[in-house]
């Protein structure tokens, strides 16, 4: 068997008791995106969002590294957002800006290492 030698660190964060007005703002959102990039040092390659009516948005970055993404229930107050990357701390950094900016007053993330054979020691993200 061939050693699949990438890895990635892929977290989903769930984010309760967010500001539904944030999670409405498409505009917020996507910019908001875009510095949690920026702030993890990321290379964004492309991007689309939108906007859904009555309320709600989905945002999504990719990147040079994986993706970024966002999706937001205002009336629920709560936000899925997904990240993943190679690691070395790029996607902490990327969660630690997205809660800083959205506040949220409950957050669950779940850590999925992607690539990494059974016996391979983990990487934190």
């Amino acid at each position: 068997m061939k050693v699949f030698d990438t890895v990635g660190a892929h977290v989903l964060a769930d984010f309760w008791g967010c500001e539904s007005q944030l999670l409405d703002d498409a505009d917020f959102l996507i910019k908001t995106l875009r510095q949690a990039a920026k702030n993890a040092n990321m290379t964004i390659l492309a991007e689309k969002a939108h906007k859904f009516e009555p309320q709600g948005f989905t945002g999504l970055l990719l990147l040079a590294e994986s993706h970024l993404s966002i999706h937001t229930y205002p009336e629920s107050s709560y936000a899925a957002i997904d990240v993943f990357t190679c690691g070395g701390g790029i996607t902490k950094k990327a969660i630690d800006y997205l809660k800083t900016v959205l506040q949220p007053t409950k957050v669950k993330e779940t850590l999925i290492q992607r690539g990494i054979p059974d016996e391979a020691l983990c990487i934190n993200f």
